[in-house]
C-alpha cells in the first residue's frame, strides 16, 4: 500500500460557510479554510464582508470560492467575466488561492477558460473544486489541469461520498501526484477519517463537519420556506460542528501526526 503523497503529516481544510465557521477554525487552529457562502448549493463566492472578516480573523491560508451560482459549471461569458473580477477582489483582500471550476458543456475541463485564469493569477494556489468530479475522464481530466498549471484538486473520486472513491483517488495519486495535489472530500469525518486516508493514500483532507443549528424563528408560518434545514422536527441551517471537528482534529493529530503549516 502506498503512503500518502507528501509521506509526512496529515493536512486538515476546513470548508466555511460563515462567520461563525471562521471563528471555529480559527479557535481550533485549523491548517487552511476554504471561504464560501451559499454552503447549501454546494457553495458560491463568498460576499465582502465574510471576506473581511476572515481575513482579520483567521491567521492561516484561506481559499477562497469562486462560484457565482448553484447548479452546473458551464458558464457564460459574462458570468466568466464576473468570476474573473471576484478572483481579483478575494485577492486584493488578502486572500491566498482560488477554487474555481469552468466546464464545457459536455462536463469536459474548459481548457481555454482555465488556462486564462492562471495566466491572469500566474502566483497564486490554484484549486479545481468538485466540477472535477463530474468530468467523463477523471483520469485525462487530471492531465488537463496539471497542463493549465492547476496546483490542486478536490475530489471525492467522482462519488457522491469519499469513502466510496477512495480507490479512484489511488490511482489518480498513483499516476499523477508527484505532477498536482489531491484532497479527498465529501463526507469526511471523524469516524471515517483513518478507513479514508489509508484507502486513498491521500494526506490533504477536507470536510465541512456540518451540524443543523436550531433557528425558530420562521416556525410561525411553516408555509413559508427560506432554504430550512429541517431534521427531526428541528428548524435551521448548517454551520460547522465544534464537537465534531474537535474529535477529527484529535484523530488526525493522534493516528496520523497532523500539524500546522503557514502556506498554502
Amino acid at each position: 500500500m502506498n503512503t500518502p503523497q507528501h509521506h509526512q503529516a496529515l493536512h486538515i481544510e476546513l470548508c466555511v460557510g460563515g462567520i461563525d465557521d471562521v471563528h471555529l477554525a480559527a479557535e481550533l487552529q485549523v491548517e487552511r479554510i476554504e471561504l464560501n457562502c451559499g454552503m447549501a448549493v454546494g457553495g458560491l463566492t463568498p460576499p465582502a464582508g465574510l471576506v473581511a472578516a476572515a481575513r482579520r480573523i483567521f491567521s492561516g491560508p484561506i481559499i477562497g470560492m469562486v462560484r457565482p451560482r448553484e447548479a452546473g459549471f458551464a458558464y457564460s461569458e459574462a458570468e466568466f467575466t464576473h468570476m474573473l473580477d471576484d478572483c481579483e477582489f478575494l485577492l486584493a483582500a488578502g486572500i491566498n488561492g482560488i477554487a474555481i471550476g469552468c466546464l464545457l458543456l459536455d462536463g469536459n475541463i474548459d481548457l481555454a477558460r482555465c488556462t486564462r485564469v492562471r495566466r491572469l493569477f500566474p502566483r497564486i494556489t490554484l484549486v479545481c473544486h468538485k466540477a472535477f468530479d463530474v468530468t467523463p475522464d477523471l483520469q485525462l481530466a487530471s492531465q488537463q489541469l496539471i497542463d493549465c498549471g492547476f496546483d490542486r484538486i478536490l475530489t471525492s473520486g467522482g462519488c457522491a461520498a469519499a469513502i466510496d472513491g477512495c480507490r479512484k483517488i489511488r490511482s489518480l495519486l498513483d499516476a499523477y501526484g508527484r505532477q498536482i495535489e489531491y484532497v479527498i472530500g465529501g463526507g469526511v469525518r471523524a469516524h471515517n477519517l483513518e478507513l479514508i486516508v489509508r484507502e486513498s493514500g491521500c494526506d490533504q483532507i477536507h470536510t465541512a463537519a456540518r451540524g443543523v443549528v436550531v433557528d425558530p424563528s420562521t416556525n410561525g408560518n411553516a408555509a413559508l420556506d427560506f432554504g430550512n434545514i429541517r431534521e427531526r422536527e428541528v428548524s435551521g441551517y448548517g454551520a460547522a460542528d465544534g464537537s465534531q471537528l474537535r474529535e477529527l482534529l484529535a484523530i488526525a493529530s493522534r493516528g496520523f501526526g497532523a500539524r500546522c503549516v503557514t502556506e498554502p
